[in-house]
């Protein structure tokens, strides 16, 4: 028996040794040095713009992960060589401020920028190498300099440049977004280039993004000017939850707009949903919201658990989908592994099954550093009085996806209208109502009209008027959508504003007409934006209006529709793609309410864009539904006619010719501007000539 024990005990030791060092493997640190090379090996890091921040940015935040988790200081003095390696790549704009400037995403060949994004993600871990620093006062001795210098330049970039440039907007209930520039650097000259038009409100992650840099530095300086952006920025991510109350969780979209750049027409400019293919965004987003949370801001332990339910309904029978089950987009939000058993399970049994040194840096943070903290408790509060809730009430957004009144406030100075835009995702009667500004007592219909099943656009305009008194009475409202038994309620304020100029030369009269031939000085009434006059080609004369990519031309004529006959005659260079996907320029009107209606060369498979046309309305969903013209496409000049004359008979023909596929849902009654733009550099310049506008008496 003694023997059998001494066996026994012999062999139980040896599992204790074999299981130490399963765990000492399982956390076995990797070498800084090599794993600095490795990410400074990516080919990629030796691109510019926003690109390269992205690739500069991956892993960058392991440095200081591995050094919590193992407290290595070669981790730091490996970071501080990839950040000083990030730094070394910033150039400066015309206006003298640092960034990483490179080819803008979506702007051109021959345009380039920096990005809010860009500069967020690089700057957030600067800010964050700060924070480990100088909170160790060992460390502060040796890196405290270059501390404080990551924290000056990234106090330069994201606070005072993006400021600077106007690019936050606050609206009437205090809400807070961040918008693109409406300059961007000529790659040529170096010197800014105008693109107004490109004006749009950034995807939700780089609000955050930008915001988490700012969250860092109140918690640095103290300056609660940093705090009070970050609660404006995600106290508007709380208003925009899409509540699912079935299930208690939310849901929010990959974008929203906010300014009145966001929406021209019925459909805002970008699309509004749940991201179909790349679920790392809100993965992301959950790892802000979260250190939101733990700095004592906007977000309660209840919003947590919401967001963890979502995650967990996204996982089921071993595949993922997206959060409102559109796509099958998701993966697992790892940020909330502190708060949920299920989640650090996932999450462990994900990095156990990876070899990579990124896998065995984040099992060991996960160890040894979140395996510490478990728990709702928030890790930068000490005083739970001084946290700092923002309250807007859960709003279901399974029926209607989108609610947001643009710009939130009427202003009765200026004749103004806002927008009372919804996304519609079911079928049912909308109804668009004023409340008084407890949202309790009905003031009156704004808003009727039928919702198919799809995703659906609607976006009334308002001009203060009560329906209660018939007076444009000042003071706060709620505006309330409601289909389907849903309904989603947002604040409006009727004020006096500030007087603005008028927006151009007077509104054409019955009986007046409007010529260019583009010989001479342009009308006034034109807005250019790229376009120049050109002798490449020409109709009449010796020139016309060419537009290469991006480029827009606005001719206004009216401030409402006008049952006007506008006429172009377009050159077709004839060019053909196959089934390749090119978009190619647009020419025709824009609306009162900012539609944009208009033919297109437009390449797809089902187009058959190589021999016809495509029409769009923009306020059907962007550029994004066009329909078939079934006109033979001409090479060449062609006379395009767009006549409303007849409201209720609307036509658009070229040489005479019908679109005999107008759907009258998205062919407007009449036009209030000519509308021309630039389609991908492949396709080739648009040449407009001899522009009229007629308005018969």
């Amino acid at each position: 028996m003694k023997a059998r024990r001494i066996e026994l005990l012999a062999a139980l030791a040896g599992l204790l040794v074999t299981g130490a060092a399963a765990v000492a493997q399982d956390l076995a640190q990797p070498d800084p040095e090599e794993f600095l090379q490795a990410r400074l090996a990516n080919p990629r890091m030796n691109s510019t713009g926003e690109g390269f921040c992205w690739h500069a940015a991956y892993s960058a935040g392991a440095y200081l992960d591995a050094y919590e988790a193992f407290g290595n200081p070669k981790w730091i003095e490996a970071a501080e060589k990839h950040y000083d390696f990030v730094v070394s790549k910033l150039r400066k704009d015309p206006d003298g401020y640092e960034g990483w400037i490179g080819p803008y995403l979506g702007a051109g060949d021959d345009i380039e920028g920096d990005a809010l994004v860009g500069d967020a993600i690089l700057c957030a871990n600067l800010v964050r190498f700060a924070e480990v620093v100088l909170g160790d006062e060992k460390l502060k001795a040796r890196w405290g300099a270059k501390a404080n210098k990551y924290v000056e330049l990234s106090t330069r970039i994201i606070w005072e440049k993006w400021n600077h440039r106007g690019c936050y907007y606050t609206d009437a209930a205090g809400r807070g977004s961040y918008h693109t520039h409406h300059k961007y650097v000529d790659a040529k000259t170096g010197k800014w280039v105008e693109r107004p038009s490109m004006v749009i409100s950034d995807n939700l992650n780089k609000h955050y993004s930008a915001s988490l840099v700012l969250l860092r530095l109140w918690r640095l300086t103290g300056k609660t000017e940093y705090k009070d952006r970050v609660k404006a920025v995600y106290g508007r991510a709380k208003d925009m939850w899409r509540y699912y109350p079935d299930a208690d969780r939310v849901v929010w979209n990959f974008w929203m707009p906010h300014g009145p750049y966001d929406i021209e027409g019925t459909a805002p400019k970008s699309w509004v949903a749940v991201h179909p293919s790349r679920s790392g965004y809100q993965a992301g987003e959950v790892r802000n919201i979260v250190e939101v949370y733990d700095s004592g801001l906007v977000f309660d332990a209840n919003d947590l658990r919401r967001i963890i339910r979502t995650n967990h309904w996204m996982y089921s029978n071993g595949k993922w989908r997206c959060a409102d089950g559109t796509s099958d987009a998701g993966e697992l939000w790892t940020a909330l592994a502190r708060f949920d058993e299920k989640t650090r399970t996932l999450y462990e049994q994900q990095l156990r099954a990876s070899r990579d040194d990124g896998a065995k840096i984040a099992l060991a943070y996960l160890k040894n550093v979140t395996a510490k903290r478990l728990g709702f408790g928030r890790l930068y509060v000490k005083d739970p009085a001084k946290v700092e809730l923002v309250r807007w009430p859960l709003q279901p957004g399974r029926n209607i996806g989108m609610s947001v009144v643009i710009p939130d406030a009427v202003e009765t100075i200026n004749a103004a209208k806002v927008k009372l835009a919804c996304q519609t995702r079911a079928a049912g009667t909308l109804t668009v109502e004023l409340l008084d500004a407890a949202g309790k007592k009905v003031l009156g219909e704004l808003y009727r009209a039928e919702a198919t099943k799809g995703t659906e656009y609607h976006a009334p305009r308002w001009d203060g008027t009560n329906p209660a008194t018939g007076r444009k009475d000042l003071g706060e409202y709620r505006i309330r959508w409601t289909l389907a038994g849903e309904s989603r309620v947002e604040p409006v304020w009727v004020k006096v504003g500030t007087k603005r100029a008028a927006a151009g030369p007077e509104d054409l009269k019955a009986g007046e007409r409007i010529a260019c031939d583009f010989e001479g000085k342009l009308d006034a009434r034109w807005k250019i934006e790229g376009a120049k006059l050109s002798a490449d080609q020409a109709h009449g004369g010796k020139k016309s209006l060419k537009l290469d990519q991006r480029h827009q031309a606005v001719l206004r004529f009216g401030d409402d529709d006008l049952p006007v006959k506008v006429s172009m005659w377009v050159f077709d260079a004839g060019k053909q793609f196959g089934k390749e996907g090119v978009n190619g320029p647009a020419w025709g009107v824009r609306t009162a309410g900012g539609n944009k209606f208009a033919v297109r060369t437009c390449w797809r498979p089902y187009l058959a864009g190589d021999r016809d046309y495509a029409w769009l309305n923009t306020g059907q969903n962007q550029w994004f539904s066009p329909h078939p013209c079934r006109l033979t496409r001409k090479k060449g000049w062609g006379l395009w006619v767009f006549d409303f004359t007849n409201p209720k008979a609307v036509k658009v023909t070229l040489d005479g010719k019908p679109i005999t596929t107008l759907d009258a849902k998205f062919t407007p009654s009449g036009a209030a501007a000519v509308y021309l733009m630039g389609g991908d550099a492949k396709a080739g310049a648009l040449y407009v000539d001899d522009v009229t506008v007629e308005y018969p008496k």
